[in-house]
């Protein structure tokens, strides 16, 4: 499987004097390489956009095919805080295989301050 494992060759000889010989040779498969998330890019976003904003998923893959595939994606996990002046965020996606090798990626997120309030309109009087 990905994680690499043991084959083996026997082969079986027996001459016409009814003797018999045998060898088997053993072949070490190597683990698959490990997966890698997709490339993540710190970003900025205004504040109303961060009252809404979800983490998202991330795909990872190690271009392996068949038992050797390791793909699929993961939920992020948001953390930080901002306020009316800003703030920062993190996404953090964390990925263990199944041969117990972690990958991990993360995500800053600027949470740019609201804009500055502004007074109703005064007329004079």
């Amino acid at each position: 499987d990905e994680c690499g494992g043991t084959l083996y060759i026997d082969w079986t000889y027996t001459d016409a004097c009814n003797r018999t010989i045998e060898a088997r040779k053993t072949i070490t498969v190597l683990p698959a390489p490990m997966a890698e998330f997709d490339e993540v890019e710190d970003m900025e976003i205004s504040c109303e956009e961060a009252n809404s904003f979800e983490p998202g998923t991330l795909g990872y893959t190690n271009g392996g095919t068949g038992a050797c595939e390791i793909s699929g994606e993961v939920q992020g996990e948001l953390s930080g805080s901002y306020t009316e002046c800003g703030g920062t965020l993190e996404v953090d996606w964390t990925y263990t295989d199944d041969c117990n090798r972690t990958i991990t990626a993360k995500k800053t997120i600027t949470v740019l301050p609201a804009p500055m309030a502004e007074f109703d309109e005064v007329e004079d009087m």
